[in-house]
């Protein structure tokens, strides 16, 4: 397979990225991989990389990258709202459509953490997504709100400084309205021991796809949410192979 560092641009910055390309011949299926919050395109224990590499030796093209303010893409983190990672995952999706070896009309959204809410909440802005994988997705974006409200100031989490516009707009993001009129076929896979995320969060998401063809809620017993065991990270990479498999 051949992997190369590319330059992706959004919201006048560039976002860092990688592009798996498979040995393939003619115009691959194409996967695009949305990170949490305060991750990166690696994610924690190498979970993409591992994923992407898996995915593209069964033969599809993968874009991992660094939403504005993570990672290495440029931007400043306190700046970094849900709103503006849906643009930059727009930006992201745009630019994978765009590679010369990649098939188009054969996309894949996967979304872990916030970056599930952030997978639905572009539905509605996406143009065709054949199908998604969802790995302990948000559906409650209210769940990082202060007890007191909005803040004054921005505040720290865990060495992150989460600017107050992050804040302001939590209230008005509906991701399982967003998918709504989704009618792809869907894979939400959640860790039963999972301590950041309830899989309650993930469940919402069997009602909210009224129209995906078809949706399923898998849970993997005794993950947490970053799947950090070694056989759950296999268990996670393997069922989303085998979805994308059989629907990309």
């Amino acid at each position: 397979m051949d992997e190369q560092l590319v330059w992706i641009p959004s919201r006048g910055k560039r976002m860092a990225g990688v592009l798996h390309l498979p040995r393939v011949r003619g115009r691959a299926p194409a996967v695009l991989m949305c990170h949490g919050f305060t991750g990166h395109k690696a994610e924690s224990h190498r979970l993409f990389v591992h994923t992407a590499r898996r995915l593209a030796q069964d033969g599809l093209a993968v874009l991992r990258f660094d939403f504005l303010g993570s990672g290495d893409s440029e931007g400043l983190f306190e700046e970094m709202t849900i709103r503006g990672e849906v643009d930059d995952a727009l930006s992201a999706l745009e630019f994978l459509r765009g590679r010369p070896r990649i098939d188009g009309n054969r996309i894949a959204m996967l979304g872990f953490s916030l970056g599930g809410c952030v997978v639905a909440l572009s539905l509605p802005r996406a143009d065709t997504v054949k199908t998604l994988v969802l790995w302990a997705p948000v559906s409650n974006p209210m769940r990082w709100m202060p007890p007191n409200g909005i803040p004054d100031k921005p505040q720290n989490r865990g060495g992150y400084l989460v600017g107050v516009n992050f804040y302001r707009e939590l209230p008005e993001l509906k991701p399982l309205e967003s998918v709504r009129a989704y009618k792809g076929s869907v894979l939400t896979l959640h860790g039963g021991a999972d301590q950041a995320v309830s899989p309650d969060e993930g469940r919402a998401y069997e009602r909210a796809f009224a129209n995906a063809a078809p949706f399923e809620f898998r849970l993997i017993d005794d993950a947490d949410h970053t799947f950090t065991q070694p056989e759950h990270e296999r268990t996670l990479i393997q069922h989303t192979a085998e979805w994308l498999a059989r629907h990309l």
